[in-house]
């Protein structure tokens, strides 16, 4: 459909930022991607992408090595239900597990092993988390 298509987009042309625009010596991966996504007006949504709904996997598979995605932070959580209140914006790639996230003002997003999520700023959920999760992060 039509929203994988933006999603995807969207995904891409954060890595396509970055490789276009370089990195300047001694910048950590990601930095220069949070700086040109912060520009970007965003939408207060969650946004999720994998390979199932990738327009080609092979693509979503590349923009995970190009940004790094293995070597950001990692959070775990056991099976529990929480409030939760995005002080800034967060893209994660979920690596094991299965959640329900229910922004305050929206539709519940299952969120699951293999999914790239992007959580915008000030918004606020439940997480209830199914089954243990890991996950990779960064913040922007």
């Amino acid at each position: 459909g039509t929203t994988t298509t933006v999603k995807a987009t969207s995904m891409a042309a954060r890595s396509s930022k970055l490789s276009a625009a370089g990195r300047p010596a001694g910048a950590r991966p990601g930095q220069q991607a949070r700086r040109l996504v912060a520009t970007q007006a965003k939408a207060k949504q969650i946004e999720l992408m994998n390979a199932d709904i990738a327009v080609k996997p092979s693509i979503f598979e590349e923009v995970l090595k190009i940004r790094a995605v293995e070597s950001w932070p990692t959070w775990e959580c056991e099976a529990s239900t929480f409030p939760w209140t995005y002080e800034e914006s967060e893209e994660a790639y979920i690596t094991e597990g299965e959640c329900v996230v229910t922004p305050s003002s929206g539709e519940p997003v299952t969120i699951k092993k293999g999914d790239f999520v992007t959580f915008p700023k000030g918004m606020s959920c439940v997480w209830d988390v199914k089954e243990p999760m890991k996950k990779h992060y960064n913040m922007f």
